[in-house]
């Protein structure tokens, strides 16, 4: 092995390129830092200013170590360094441009979601969708740029594109679920049977809409948990969105009432408890009310096998206001019940015993002075 000899214009190197990246690493530092401080100070908060500050001084050192390497090396080694050193320069720029890009979209579509948000509610739940998806595609962009610079990542793309056919076949099968989110999100997003903050119903779940992602949406239930339900299956389900145009809802009080009991006072007594009750709202047209209507409609809607089935049409500004009023009179009006007699059956049943039957049909016989 040859012994490592410096020249004089070697060492001038190596000492120009220290101080070069020296000044690059406190500039990128310090200067940033600088900047991050007085956006702080005006109530901003810089997201992308801390991460291209890493960025750039691991690029700095790298490319320090790089140009050093120089005085290392021989004439006939120059031209892999530089392509080495472009690489680098290029895996940098793009990852700065990739994050650089993605703020600059997610600030746009900032705006126009608060510039929208008080005039249309759509607005913003589209604007939130398109902001998820493009933030992935310009991520997934710049990966594919940056590995096209290092010769083992393209080598791997060509050994992918020679079998395609497998390939396409094998992540079309994994990631068929993933599309089929993406593509839900999108009909969600476009065609909007629910709005980010509107209050819906799926399967069993009831809550307000929380988010709006690529791949699920999250709702909060009221008892503050999280359900989150992927956008391929809440977008096949029946949705009832209880504040898509009308905050208005109509509950549903239903009581069942035994035979014995009066039912003109127990329709009576459901009608005046649901009356008096604060989230009550008049819903009757001006025909309606001319004509005598009551604000309260009471019907017999069956007759049970145990029981008088009631029900009463109660309307409340909200559907939250409705659910808790439909609560109150459930308990208001069991209690009216029991004050004035208004029995709640138990159900019944009647059980016939054959063999029994058969023996109690059956002539009595006289034993020892007793029926039997």
């Amino acid at each position: 092995m040859e012994s490592l000899t410096l020249t004089t214009q070697d060492i001038t190197w190596i000492i120009l390129v220290i101080l070069t990246v020296a000044l690059l690493w406190s500039g990128a530092h310090f200067g940033i830092r600088m900047v991050i401080h007085r956006l702080e100070a005006r109530g901003k908060k810089p997201v992308v200013l801390p991460t291209i500050r890493k960025i750039l001084k691991v690029f700095v050192l790298v490319l320090g170590a790089g140009l050093i390497s120089y005085a290392f090396l021989d004439r006939e080694q120059f031209a892999a360094m530089n392509q080495h050193i472009l690489r680098v320069t290029w895996i940098a720029f793009v990852m700065m441009a990739t994050i650089i890009l993605s703020a600059v979209v997610s600030a746009f579509f900032d705006r126009r979601i608060k510039a929208t948000s008080l005039r249309d509610r759509q607005d913003t739940t589209t604007y939130k969708y398109l902001n998820s998806l493009a933030t992935v595609g310009i991520y997934a962009t710049g990966i594919v740029l940056a590995a096209l610079a290092i010769p083992a990542a393209r080598d791997l793309a060509t050994t992918a594109l020679t079998g395609a056919g497998v390939l396409a076949l094998i992540i079309g099968v994994a990631a068929q679920e993933a599309f089929a989110n993406v593509i839900g999100g999108l009909f969600i997003a476009f065609f909007k049977p629910f709005r980010l903050g509107d209050v819906i119903k799926v399967t069993d779940t009831v809550g307000r809409v929380e988010d709006l992602t690529l791949r699920h949406t999250v709702i909060n239930n009221f008892q503050n948990k999280r359900v989150v339900i992927p956008n391929a299956i809440i977008n096949k389900e029946k949705i009832e969105n209880y504040t898509l145009t009308e905050y208005r809802t109509c509950e549903f009080v239903e009581i069942g009432i035994s035979y014995d009991s009066d039912i003109d006072r127990a329709m009576a007594i459901m009608r005046e408890e649901a009356t008096a009750h604060d989230y009550l709202i008049d819903n009757r047209s001006e025909r309606e009310k001319k004509d005598g209507k009551p604000v309260v409609d009471v019907q017999v809607i069956g007759l049970g096998d145990s029981s008088v089935n009631l029900r009463a049409w109660v309307w409340a500004a909200t559907y939250v206001t409705g659910f808790r009023m439909r609560n109150d009179l459930y308990r208001s009006i069991k209690q009216r019940f029991d004050r004035e007699g208004i029995e709640i059956p138990f159900p019944h049943r009647t059980l016939v015993h054959k063999n029994l039957a058969a023996k109690l049909t059956a002539t009595p016989t006289a034993h020892n002075g007793h029926i039997h």
